[in-house]
């Protein structure tokens, strides 16, 4: 079994002037792939931002209507004039629609440890939510790095105990920072998504997969906090498939990497899965 805990159902361009895709357009080009690569279930995750290339978490769930196959986590707005409404986002988790919170910290103009974040974290401990949150490289220029460094999650993760925590993208390329805060606290978890755009060179695999091994042994246990994920559609899932194997793991450990990790956290009925 494979599910891919991080998805998006957002339209990105790699050229300028590109056609915009309608969301249930992006939700039959998810399926298609999943089917293509095996992937039983996808975590999707709703953008800080709604406009017409980012759908809102209201539109995504009724296009999804808790299909079996897909798993929704709200994407957090803290800034500016249009912020998440919480007591919104709270029934929403409540009802169980959403199974999660997805923060933008340095893409929204705030750090990871954010006092103001408390409330937030709240309702995460309160109805026992994973709070996904976007660690290291950014995609869009305007975005402030610092802000989303992985050692921050470590501030957080001591101050609310009762809260599980997903660093994305392993803090990339901090590793050895993710490392020693997935070492240090039990209560966080990272994904490897979005190493990349598009496919892997070979020669920047190469050095990718050195820095994950590193950080593996390091950590020592990676079945019980790591998890397959990959960006899409940023990237293609195939090459995070095959980056999943390369890696090695065997046995229970690649049972918990591939699907059992993220099926715990974000509570997914694995008996209503194709497979």
């Amino acid at each position: 079994m494979l599910i891919d805990c991080h998805v998006h159902l957002n339209n990105y361009y790699t050229e300028e002037g590109a056609p915009t895709r309608p969301t249930e357009a992006n939700v039959e080009r998810l399926f298609a792939e999943m089917d293509t690569q095996g992937i039983d279930h996808a975590v999707v995750l709703t953008s800080y931002k709604v406009d017409v290339d980012r759908p809102s978490v209201e539109h995504v769930l009724e296009i999804l209507a808790e299909d079996p196959r897909t798993t929704v986590v709200e994407g957090l707005c803290w800034r500016g004039d249009h912020r998440t409404d919480l007591f919104n986002m709270e029934t929403r988790i409540r009802d169980g629609l959403v199974k999660g919170i997805k923060l933008y910290p340095g893409y929204d103009q705030y750090a990871i440890n954010d006092p103001s974040l408390e409330a937030v974290f709240r309702i995460a401990a309160k109805h026992d939510v994973p709070v996904v949150i976007h660690t290291g490289d950014t995609y869009a220029k305007g975005a402030k790095v610092r802000m989303a460094h992985p050692l921050l999650v470590d501030d957080i993760a001591v101050d609310y105990p009762d809260v599980r925590f997903v660093m994305c993208h392993l803090g990339n390329p901090w590793f050895q920072d993710t490392a020693e805060v997935l070492y240090k606290n039990d209560n966080v978890f990272a994904d490897f998504s979005g190493l990349v755009l598009g496919d892997f060179t070979y020669e920047f695999e190469r050095y990718l997969m050195k820095r994950v091994e590193d950080m593996i042994a390091y950590m020592g246990d990676p079945g019980s906090q790591l998890m397959y994920g990959t960006d899409w559609p940023l990237v293609e899932m195939g090459p995070y498939v095959a980056f999943m194997e390369k890696l090695g793991f065997e046995g229970e450990t690649k049972e918990q990497v591939a699907w059992k990790t993220a099926a715990s956290l974000f509570k997914i009925d694995v008996s209503k899965l194709g497979r």
